[in-house]
């Protein structure tokens, strides 16, 4: 007995060792297949378009495939995502598709790769096992990372050549790949997606810019489902000044977390993440007990919290774990003054804890973003953090102390306008849509008093005065600027509006104490403010309001929307010394532009030898859309012939007849 006991025992050995050759034979031949033999279940490589067929483009996708395959449904799932790629660069515009990069984040690991390169000729160079990197995913962006990225880049790149690259992603813990893109910045002729999961799931997902039906397995309880999503002959996605979010554009599938329904699963789980971190320690309540000493209105209480926060808190991108979603603990965050968005909020919320003031955290998707689809509940849709306190003022207050130069009860123009869901308290849900300013919010106001000379020589006193948006863009861009640097850009900004400028001096104020209006003063002297004209002197406001927005947009077709950062009103006042020689040949001037895009208004008006001048320039409109743009060009070009206009100084003994 015990010798045919050992007898089995040898042949299983024996077999298992037969198995693993037998693998290692056929991993070995998969490589020497892939080395040298092209076989292709849906593409010929002798049927394949050429630079010909696309004359505007510098490579292909001929063909895109993912499977996402679910792997168990219980507690100890995992999942397996195949991604299989073949790219025809056309010219060396599309050589830059030759570099390949794969991100990747703990708990998944990238496995079976294999990447070569096939000449016009039927040459096929594989890419060796030692020029493919694990890098840092954010080696610039995010100052804290487990982020991590595969990247190779393909060997023997020519016009007329082939990329083909295939890889498998293995993801522990029962994860659905979010989304899928169909589409590319080149044009795409087979983009497919393929999930096979437990056929109890029931998904949730979207569509967007593609209408295409799933090809559906579907089985019983217990086994797999399979639904396969199919694009053909895609075009390139285009890019366009003022476009909206790619995000908006692409044609793109999206899904759910499985066992996500409504917004209130989504406010419970980041709730469960987030709550305990907002704990204040003992340091934190002493500090909140000193901000708001003698502060009697939980407002005044609240905007004193929220400027230490903005002013003391240094924000740093941070992706350890959890922590793209996870916001550290607020006593850690108040420790080492710095974190990310999640982090600043966390301990703005804990500091007004102290203060017995309630303030939730907010998930939001900023406008660089995209805007969130309300009817699809994903916390994958966000990419940012706020607060909001609803106990103050009529519609409660919105704060984001990320942004340095932005005033309290205010938000940077990103967040505006925006669905955000607010996680109240037991992480009850609330969708809410943030405040959107005005275009009169959003002002900017040059006053310049110019002394002109007869040869068109002038010395200026100016000043610039920036409120809400316009104010907290300059603010964070000046905050951390030398005064060496601040006046290089002033000079710069003069230069822009007259001939032969020099900077004398300059003062900013509402820059470290963050308040509206901010305030830029300079002293500068001009040789050639006006033109000379034989005899006369030409003056033309158009080059110092310099309103630049007809410059940025062309008249061929467009394809995407117009989206603006936010709506404004940018205006000049100036008052010109005219020279005791001269007068003005017209006294008085008005002309306006009105539109439902937005206005503009010129006046002058002389006294003696003083001249004033008004311009204003206002952009009430942030969206335009496809078919109002014509309108929008016309309302451009007439605003542009308008701005051309001139103010004629005559010499006093000047003969108008005899001219």
């Amino acid at each position: 007995m015990k010798t045919l006991v050992a007898k089995l025992d040898y042949l299983k050995v024996a077999n298992f060792f037969i198995l693993i050759i037998l693998l290692s034979l056929a991993g070995c031949a998969d490589k020497s297949k892939w080395a040298n033999r092209i076989e292709w279940a849906e593409l010929s490589l002798f049927e394949l378009p050429d630079e010909q067929d696309f004359p505007d483009e510098g490579a292909l996708v001929l063909y895109d495939e993912g499977k996402m395959e679910i792997f168990s449904s219980g507690p100890t799932g995992f999942s397996e995502f195949e991604r299989h790629k073949i790219i025809k660069i056309l010219n060396v515009r599309g050589e830059k598709y030759a570099n390949i990069m794969i991100p990747f984040s703990p708990g998944v690991s990238i496995d079976d790769i294999q990447a070569r390169t096939i000449s016009s000729s039927g040459i096929i160079s594989v890419l060796e096992e030692n020029k493919i990197y694990d890098v840092n995913l954010y080696p610039n962006f995010v100052f804290y990372s487990d982020q991590r990225a595969i990247i190779f880049t393909m060997p023997a790149i020519a016009p007329g050549s082939l990329i083909e690259y295939r890889y498998k992603v293995s993801i522990r813990g029962r994860t659905l790949w979010h989304s899928w893109t169909f589409q590319d910045n080149i044009p795409t002729l087979l983009s497919r997606y393929t999930l096979i999961h437990p056929s109890e799931w029931k998904l949730n997902y979207k569509l967007y810019n593609l209408d295409i039906a799933p090809d559906e397995e579907i089985a019983p309880v217990g086994f797999k489902a399979t639904r396969t999503w199919e694009a053909r002959n895609l075009p390139a996605l285009k890019s366009e000044f003022g476009m909206p979010s790619r995000k908006h554009t692409v044609a793109k599938l999206t899904f759910a977390p499985n066992g996500v329904k409504t917004w209130n699963d989504v406010a419970v789980w980041y709730n469960n993440l987030a709550s305990p971190q907002t704990e204040p320690n003992q340091d934190m309540k002493e500090l909140a007990e000193r901000l708001t000493h003698g502060l009697l209105s939980d407002e005044e209480k609240l905007r004193t919290i929220y400027e230490w926060v903005r002013d003391n808190v240094r924000y740093i991108a941070v992706e350890i774990g959890l922590g793209g979603y996870q916001p550290y603990p607020a006593s850690e965050v108040f420790t080492n003054r710095y974190g990310d968005c999640k982090d600043m909020t966390t301990l703005l919320c804990g500091l007004a804890e102290a203060s017995d003031i309630q303030v939730d955290e907010v998930l939001i998707s900023t406008w660089q973003n995209g805007v969130v689809d309300t009817t699809l509940p994903s916390p994958f849709q966000f990419n940012h953090a706020i607060a909001y306190c609803p106990t103050i003022g009529e519609n409660g207050i919105w704060m984001d102390a990320t942004d340095k130069g932005c005033t309290f009860g205010k938000l940077p123009w990103y967040d505006q306008g925006l669905p955000a869901l607010v996680i109240g308290k037991g992480g009850e849900a609330s969708l809410k849509i943030t405040y959107r300013d005005s275009a009169s919010s959003n002002h900017s106001r040059m006053n310049w008093k110019v002394n002109l000379n007869s040869d068109g020589s002038a010395i200026v006193q100016g000043k610039t005065q920036l409120w809400g948006v316009m104010a907290s863009e300059m603010r964070a861009d000046l905050l951390f600027s030398s005064q060496e640097e601040i006046r290089q850009w002033l000079e710069m900004h003069i230069a822009k509006r007259s001939i032969g400028t020099t900077l004398d001096s300059f003062k900013v104020n509402g820059l470290r104490e963050i308040k509206d209006p901010l305030e830029i003063s300079f002293n500068f002297h001009s040789t050639g403010f006006a033109r000379k004209r034989s005899n006369q002197l030409i003056l033309q406001p158009g080059t110092v309001s310099l309103f630049e927005l007809p410059k940025l947009f062309r008249s061929r077709p467009r394809s995407y929307p117009i989206q603006f950062r936010f709506p404004f009103v940018q205006e000049l006042k100036m008052e010109v010394q005219i020279p005791d020689s001269y007068q003005v040949a017209v006294s008085t001037f008005d002309d306006s532009l009105n539109t439902d895009f937005g206005s503009a208004t010129w006046t002058c008006s002389s006294s003696q030898n003083i001249l004033q001048l008004h311009v204003t320039y206002m952009l009430s409109k942030s969206h335009i859309a496809q078919d109002r743009y014509q309108d929008f060009l016309e309302f451009l070009r007439e605003l542009q012939l308008k701005d051309q206009w001139e103010i004629m100084l005559l010499p006093q003994n000047f003969d108008r007849e005899a001219d």
